[in-house]
């Protein structure tokens, strides 16, 4: 196979990739629950490490469902004013009759108006909700996205009208995505106690052999070299896009520790080094134990830590919630992520260990 002049691989978070690993099971899981009848849940919420893949996945049900004539999907951010952003996006869709909605909708008020919050909020759930009851008088349906979910105002002023919104059987459904503490410090959020209900979509790591299948097909090599290289990401689904990519730039590869090098340093700038910054000391600590442990055991490393058995299964949870962790071996405890240890090692070189 002859190699294309543009590399297909992606490694910046801001744009999907065009090599991509199909995650069909959950994303049909996720369709089918929003389609078929009786509806049972109008949320999902979409969570896994930094990198594994939870905006592209997002985007492949965003573009799944926008596809059919009965639903529209409008695309927010957590930060913006999600209510009126909503708002102004139904309204131009009616002005244009681009979704057929053939009903006149007040748009937000804008020049020297100025509303107060309240007013805002009220006129805003106003024109979605008028919105909403055309569209279940037509059997539409709208759906919300918003990536990266963290715990802002404005995050749960939406959350506050989507529960309104849902009581009163409106067709309107809402996909987020979000790192799992990010999640939990919104669901400890008073008036929450919806999130705690909504079903979630962990993204996990990709399926190796499809990894392998596709380096295979990309770079022309044998299925054994194509292995090694799906083995070097474990399924780490912004490992693959950057072993990728840095495979790519040194084609042909006649030595694999240029390729490495480069690769550790794409994981560590665009991933793992903002994943260590938000770690505690004791998070880091036990980090270093494990990378440095010979045989991974978990007493070895919670006596390296030194924890006590009940502290030692505190933090190896959260840590594991936070999918740094595999602990699927009985008795052993190891990094989720490719190279990771690495990652640890060439820190404790550089800056102080924690005590």
């Amino acid at each position: 196979m002859k190699y294309n002049e543009k590399n297909p691989f992606m490694v910046s978070f801001s744009r999907e990739p065009e090599e991509v690993i199909s995650r069909p099971d959950q994303a049909e899981k996720v369709v089918n629950t929003f389609t078929m009848e009786p509806v049972t849940d109008q949320i999902f919420m979409i969570t896994g490490i930094r990198g594994a893949g939870k905006t592209v996945f997002m985007t492949s049900i965003a573009n799944c469902l926008e596809s059919r004539d009965d639903w529209m999907v409008i695309r927010c951010t957590p930060t913006g004013d999600i209510l009126g952003y909503i708002a102004s996006e139904l309204a131009r869709l009616s002005v244009t009759n681009q979704f057929n909605l053939q009903i006149e909708i007040p748009l937000p008020f804008s020049g020297r108006v100025e509303l107060s919050k309240q007013q805002a909020y009220d006129n805003n759930l106003s024109i979605i909700d008028r919105t909403l009851d055309y569209l279940l008088k037509h059997g539409k349906h709208l759906l919300v996205t918003i990536d990266e979910v963290t715990n802002t105002e404005q995050m749960k002023e939406f959350a506050s009208a989507f529960q309104i919104l849902i009581g009163k059987k409106y067709p309107i459904f809402f996909l987020g995505t979000g790192l799992y503490k990010n999640i939990q410090e919104l669901k400890n959020e008073p008036n929450m106690t919806f999130l705690y209900r909504a079903p979630r979509i962990n993204i996990g790591p990709l399926n190796m052999a499809a990894i392998a299948r596709k380096y295979q097909m990309i770079f022309d090599i044998s299925i054994e070299e194509a292995a090694e290289m799906s083995k070097l990401t474990l399924g780490y689904s912004y490992a693959f896009q950057a072993l990728g990519y840095s495979y790519w730039e040194h084609k042909p590869v006649k030595d694999m520790e240029p390729v490495l090098h480069e690769y550790d340093d794409m994981l560590d700038e665009s991933a793992y080094s903002k994943m260590w910054s938000e770690l505690s000391a004791v998070d880091r600590k036990i980090c270093h134990a494990i990378a440095e442990s010979e045989d991974s055991s978990v007493k070895t490393v919670r006596e390296a830590a030194g924890m006590t058995s009940n502290q030692f299964t505190v933090y190896r949870e959260r840590l594991k919630k936070q999918g740094l962790l595999n602990t699927s071996e009985y008795g052993k405890v190891a990094f989720a992520l490719p190279r990771f240890a690495e990652f640890v090692k060439t820190r404790s070189l550089f800056y102080e260990l924690p005590e």
